[in-house]
């Protein structure tokens, strides 16, 4: 037992080395110093999420049936490799590899992060305080992410791939950390592995609340996503200095450390699809008002994605956990990444078209109203469903 007390104290240092990539303010920035336009730069996501796409489940499974700390492992090393082939390579077709690599290193530490912390918990009968500690971990993240945004806007003018070059050095850091866990005693599917994935994917369409959220989960997977890489474009349109960028990506940062730390507890009683669908609003709000009020201040709603960000991971991994056996639990979760992906990799690269053809404040109301249509979709859903029960 006292091992698994070990995976929980040092959980939030791998969460924070894994995630502590400061090239997040410039990474635009230096795509288009690298030669790249709004629809190169959308089409690189778009594979990196057809990677995700590819791989999510079987990384999952690979987690679920042999090791959930080995899958950590490889998913710090793959991102490292990621940040080295975009400091010395500078062409569209190594960038490509890049985020097929990164894709791939996502896709091992996505689900086996929260499930080895929840199955450590679980073991512990602690599995109240899942939502609290993932919260809490995330928060960090949020803090480190915007002490090192500040720091990334000052160093790029200094040299474009410095804040690379630390992201590289955290992400090996967090590898290593990897190792030190213990994997938890649980029960592994005895299936093969294309039994384990279709048992696994049956329990999406068995069980209503997962189907739910695998569909929260595309929305949300591409709203997040895309808010992030539009969020230059319009620090642009508002004439805001790229040495500025790292201080406003330091206060979204606080914004959604807040959230992970005070609002998940606020909330963690009320009933999650009631939380998730009210972020989905918020998402609405943030696309829809800053189109309709160019202006430095419009930062203010756009910073409401950072009330998102920080409550709704926690939220939805408990929300999931809670319905899943162990042993399906982190292809689970994997699927839910992976039509997140799904769905950014489908609409990323029109939102990307849309920005090159028709400006920015179209691809804010595009993305707006797409994200609208999901939240009404969402709702309907919820009611319907309730209504058979």
């Amino acid at each position: 037992m006292q091992s698994y007390h070990y995976n929980i104290s040092i959980y939030p240092m791998y969460r924070f080395m894994i995630n502590m990539l400061i090239i997040g303010p410039v990474l635009v920035p230096y795509m288009l110093l690298k030669g790249l336009d709004y629809t190169q730069i959308m089409l690189l996501q778009s594979i990196s999420a057809v990677a995700v796409f590819l791989f999510e489940v079987p990384t999952g499974s690979i987690a679920d049936k042999f090791s959930r700390k080995f899958s950590l492992f490889l998913s710090g090393l793959f991102i490292a490799i990621c940040m080295w082939i975009y400091i010395v390579f500078n062409s569209f077709f190594m960038f490509a590899i890049a985020e097929i690599i990164f894709g791939i290193g996502f896709t091992f530490g996505s689900g086996a992060d929260s499930a080895l912390l929840y199955e450590s918990l679980k073991k512990l009968g602690r599995t109240s305080e899942y939502q609290q500690r993932e919260g809490s971990a995330l928060s960090y993240v949020f803090i480190g992410q915007a002490i090192g945004s500040i720091a990334s806007g000052f160093l790029f003018k200094i040299n474009a791939v410095i804040p690379f070059w630390i992201s590289f050095l955290n992400v090996l850091i967090a590898a290593v950390i990897a190792l030190f866990f213990v994997e938890t005693e649980r029960e592994k599917s005895e299936h093969k592995y294309v039994t384990h994935v279709l048992k696994s994917a049956g329990l999406i369409f068995k069980i209503p609340r997962v189907f739910w959220a695998m569909f929260y989960a595309m929305l949300m997977g591409f709203a997040l996503r895309v808010g992030y890489w539009i969020y230059q474009p319009y620090f642009s349109a508002i004439q805001l200095d790229i040495a500025y960028y790292g201080i406003v990506f330091f206060l979204f940062n606080l914004v959604a450390a807040f959230s992970s730390k005070v609002l998940v507890k606020r909330y963690k009683n009320v009933r999650p699809r009631k939380v998730l669908l009210a972020l989905c609003l918020l998402m609405v709000i943030s696309f829809i008002v800053p189109a309709m009020f160019l202006s430095k201040i419009a930062l203010v709603i756009i910073a409401l994605q950072q009330v998102v960000r920080g409550l709704h991971p926690s939220t939805l991994r408990f929300y999931i956990n809670h319905q899943i056996e162990d042993k399906y639990r982190a292809t689970v979760i994997s699927f839910s990444s992976l039509l997140a992906n799904l769905s950014f990799a489908i609409l990323a690269p029109f939102v990307g078209w849309v920005l090159d053809n028709k400006g920015t404040i179209p691809a804010y109301y595009t993305v707006g109203l797409i994200t609208l249509v999901g939240t009404v979709f969402l709702y309907q859903l919820r009611k319907f469903q309730k209504s058979k029960n």
